[in-house]
């Protein structure tokens, strides 16, 4: 019992000495605590995904079970990737998406650097066409009918890269078109009922997310799915409550160690 709570004790000194020396590192050190408030911020939001969200759990579903039967080597690059914005989780998990569902056909609502873009290229079909949608390179921010700090900050980012996306020149460049607008007002309906993922991480505000899962749900095939990026309370509020609520009239779930939610009449 004695080498027990000696064993408890040593940890919990080496706990509180790691966390002075952080406190003294980040003093000088502000960039890399922001690095550090951003992945507590992160473990913070998917604890409560879990006790506040009312998303089914993906893990209990066949399709995962039929996932994780299969040897599926998915491809994606762990280094090139903005942490603010997609984590290597969530990449990993969307190109093991479209490996295992081979599709024919995708629709991004929202490009920002391509990266997404790419893995969706490099892990389909070379028969398959992606279309990801985005706002003009000449797009007035100011015009911006409703959005939040961070569709501000990504817009104004999007426009400064746009010539440099993940995807320009790459062998697989041929296998996307661009398409520029507001996902408010574009017209979707020539996609209607052709796309068997339709991948949505546009604008974060209520009137957007609600605008293109309806369209999301119309441009699905038979046996297409959706899944939405940025499921969270802490910052894109919106889109946890307008999922939360969506839920009670579709199966929609969450995907554990993401902000990833998805649909699918086949995900059961």
């Amino acid at each position: 019992m004695l080498r027990k709570c000696g064993w408890y004790l040593g940890k919990l000194l080496n706990f509180l000495w790691a966390s002075l020396s952080l406190f003294v590192y980040f003093i000088f050190h502000p960039k890399q605590f922001r690095a550090f408030l951003f992945s507590i911020l992160s473990d913070i939001n998917e604890f409560h995904q879990v006790a506040f969200g009312r998303l089914k759990d993906f893990e209990k579903t066949e399709f995962f079970r039929q996932l994780s039967s299969h040897f599926i080597f998915a491809q994606s690059n762990l280094f090139n990737r903005d942490f603010k914005v997609t984590r290597s989780m969530e990449t990993h998990f969307l190109a093991t998406l479209v490996k295992e569902l081979v599709p024919q056909s995708i629709f991004e609502i929202g490009t920002y650097n391509g990266f997404t873009t790419l893995h969706l290229a490099v892990n389909s079909p070379e028969s398959c066409r992606i279309f990801t949608l985005d706002l003009p390179p000449d797009y007035d921010v100011q015009k911006l009918r409703s959005g939040s700090y961070d569709d501000v900050l990504v817009i104004k980012l999007s426009q400064k890269t746009i010539s440099q996306r993940f995807y320009k020149n790459h062998p697989l460049e041929g296998k996307i078109t661009e398409l520029y607008g507001d996902s408010a007002a574009f017209d979707f309906s020539g996609y209607f009922g052709k796309m068997d993922i339709v991948f949505i991480d546009g604008n974060h505000s209520l009137e957007y997310v609600r605008k293109d899962t309806e369209n999301a749900f119309k441009m699905l095939s038979d046996h297409g799915v959706i899944v939405w990026h940025d499921f969270d309370y802490i910052i894109h509020k919106d889109v946890f409550f307008y999922l939360n609520d969506l839920s009670k009239d579709h199966p929609i779930y969450s995907v554990p160690h993401t902000r990833f939610a998805i649909y699918g009449k086949n995900i059961v």
